[in-house]
């Protein structure tokens, strides 16, 4: 029994240790990741490492020949558990915590060791977490099409809170968010990514500075209105009259256009802004007169100017007025109960008709009808209209009244 056991002693020796031996040389893991755990409990505590002096380790395995794939192929881990600092008298400063080497070598002989590692603890500075609110700036870089502008830049949310150190908080100067698109001829909204820069202009790595986001996934909305620019006409409407019309007028308007800027859908289908309109009897020979220019709602008025001046003349040299006194008057329109005074005894009437024509009109020719339709009791004035009775190339030009007393 004694020889069979020394046998067995002898022949697991040699398999060991012959068959079997250490490796001549320790596999090495260079860039094994230190990983954190707990920072979201430190969070709950207004705490945040603001520094590591380890990101990376350096491992070396030892094992028996047989050993060798198995350990290759094995994943290495160093996981650190922040939570610790918490049961500190003083959280905050620069903590050696020790870490878990984790790896697998399941199927490996139990002489699979760590035969070294380039670091013992892992140092990492724990600071209080500050928040600050910052604004934020939208930016637009491209271009827009020909026949269009930007209108308005705007943004989803106007600030965002981030947390972080104090000295890194302290690095952000500006908050951004950028749209980035060429020849836009139509009102655009993207997705953007929150920036930040330093007092420099250069960009910020919040993971690298240690910042983040509160209630913020670090994106916002961001939107550039684009406007169509467009020369819109303006016009006048008259009213034709028996001496003037449009074969024998002229009409100038100061400016004949203005420049208007809106969104496509309202202003692509405009083409003229019309001012008012001018009843060709109200003035004698031409006629000067300024009007508002009423631009639709929801544009601009890119010209500036909001009146127009417009000028009509009667291009006709056979037309010429001449004034004549009448006294032929009556009225219409009275209720059949009241009794009516006419107080106005003549008018000064301004005929406006062929030069011919004119010299043979009469006072006998002229009617003067007041309309008392609107009139109420007492002494009155009524607007009247002016007939000249025989003559079809001659008419009354301009406005009358007529005084009356109804009782």
């Amino acid at each position: 029994m004694l020889f069979s056991v020394a046998v067995a002693i002898s022949l697991w020796t040699y398999v060991v240790y012959i068959e079997n031996p250490m490796l001549d040389a320790p596999i090495v893991f260079d860039k094994v990741p230190v990983e954190f755990t707990g920072e979201e409990y430190l969070r709950d505590y207004n705490l945040i490492v603001s520094d590591v002096n380890v990101r990376e380790l350096s491992v070396s395995f030892n094992g028996r020949v047989r050993d060798a794939s198995i350990i290759s192929g094995m994943t290495v881990r160093a996981v650190v558990d922040l939570t610790d600092i918490l049961s500190y008298t003083s959280p905050t400063g620069t903590h050696a915590l020790s870490y878990d080497l984790i790896y697998d070598a399941t199927g490996a002989s139990s002489s699979v060791t760590v035969e070294d590692i380039s670091a013992l603890v892992v140092e990492v500075t724990v600071e209080r977490l500050v928040t600050d609110t910052f604004p934020i700036k939208p930016l637009f870089q491209g271009s827009i099409a020909e026949g269009y502008m930007a209108g308005d830049l705007t943004l989803s949310r106007d600030s965002v809170e981030i947390a972080g150190t104090e000295a890194a908080i302290a690095r952000v100067s500006t908050v951004s968010v950028t749209l980035n698109r060429e020849e836009l001829s139509r009102t655009t909204t993207d997705t953007g990514t929150i920036t930040l820069f330093d007092e420099n202009g250069a960009e910020i790595d919040m993971e690298e500075a240690g910042l983040s986001f509160v209630s913020s996934d670090g994106t916002a909305l961001i939107t550039q209105k684009v406007l169509m620019v467009k020369d819109i006409a303006l016009v006048i409407d008259i009213r034709d009259s028996v001496t003037a019309n449009d074969s024998n007028i002229s009409i100038g308007i100061d400016p004949p256009t203005i420049k208007l800027a809106g969104d496509p859908e309202d202003l692509e289908p405009l083409n003229i802004i019309n001012l008012g309109t001018v009843d060709l009897k109200s003035f004698y020979l031409s006629y000067d007169e300024t009007f508002q220019i009423r631009i639709p709602n929801n544009t601009q008025n890119l010209s500036g100017v909001s009146t127009a001046n417009v000028t009509i003349k009667i291009a006709d040299s056979s037309i010429s007025i001449r004034r004549l006194s009448a006294s032929n008057i009556s009225f219409r329109n009275a209720n059949s109960a009241d009794v009516v005074t006419v107080i106005t005894e003549s008018l000064d009437i301004v005929l406006r008709g062929n030069e011919a024509s004119l010299e043979e009109v009469t006072a006998e020719n002229i009617r003067i009808v007041a309309d008392l339709s609107e009139c109420p009791k007492g002494t009155t004035t009524a607007p009247a209209r002016i007939y000249v009775d025989g003559f079809e190339d001659v008419e009354a030009v301009g406005s009358y009244n007529v005084t009356v007393t109804i009782s």
